[in-house]
């Protein structure tokens, strides 16, 4: 399988959030319950975007949902960017978001 269909097979996948994501909850400042959805886009070589991350108001369905990219030291690995963001990372992040 060549590279440009193993991209178009991640980007069908991702349409249902079943492939190259990953979830991680936290509370933000105020103690509303978000969900950070990490999802790769592009690939993982030094080449490709960030992970752009999803922020839901888990409590609230009818709040915009919102978006960010990932630090510059964050993995391009969604479950290893996971990992070393820390849930004061999120809260900064999503204090920075742009609303979708």
């Amino acid at each position: 399988m060549s590279t440009g269909s193993s991209l178009l097979r991640r980007l069908i996948f991702r349409l249902d959030g079943a492939a190259d994501s990953k979830k991680v909850t936290f509370t933000s400042a105020a103690g509303n319950r978000w969900e950070a959805d990490l999802c790769i886009h592009s690939g993982t070589n030094e080449q490709s975007p960030r992970l752009m991350i999803l922020f839901r108001d888990r409590d609230d369905p009818t709040r915009p949902q919102r978006y960010n990219l990932a630090p510059p030291w964050a993995s391009k690995v969604p479950s290893e960017a996971a990992e070393q963001l820390a849930e004061k990372d999120l809260r900064e992040l999503l204090a920075t978001s742009v609303k979708a």
